[in-house]
């Protein structure tokens, strides 16, 4: 992969932003460090046509096997020129990097996630436990990406 000097992208809007309403669902003793689960997802489309790529985390805590608090929301980012960044193999149905600006998109896409869990759950039972940090090649091996043309 070679690293090109100056790829110019930002982000455009944040959108489908979701939550589930905590309040009254969590009984506020049996939530601790040892009984709080989380479970999170992470996704991307690219859109070639579009030079555009919507990145999309996720997380649910759980307690006890219940979901009781699930987030989500889309990152929508324009990227100058897609094709200085990557090309796709259609025969062999392959994505292939030029500039691996994942790393970036994740990260920035999945901590702004948690500012929006964070304010979310203030005031309820979960505003002490914060989504994990999550090491950014973590996010990048858990990705999964789809491709429109």
């Amino acid at each position: 992969m070679k690293e090109a000097a100056n790829v110019k992208f930002r982000l455009i809007s944040i959108t489908n932003e979701s939550h589930t309403d905590i309040h009254n669902r969590v009984d506020m003793p049996t939530i601790s460090d040892e009984t709080l689960q989380y479970q999170y997802k992470i996704g991307s489309v690219i859109n070639l046509a579009e030079n555009t790529i919507v990145v999309t985390p996720s997380v649910r805590y759980c307690v006890n096997n219940a979901v009781i608090f699930e987030a989500k929301a889309d990152f929508n980012y324009s990227v100058l020129s897609l094709d200085a960044v990557m090309s796709l193999d259609m025969e062999n149905k392959k994505l292939n990097m030029k500039v691996n600006l994942f790393p970036i998109l994740l990260s920035a896409a999945y901590n702004s996630l948690r500012g929006i869990v964070f304010a979310n759950t203030l005031s309820s039972p979960l505003e002490n436990y914060p989504m994990p940090v999550i090491d950014t090649n973590e996010l990048v091996i858990k990705n999964g990406i789809s491709v429109i043309e």
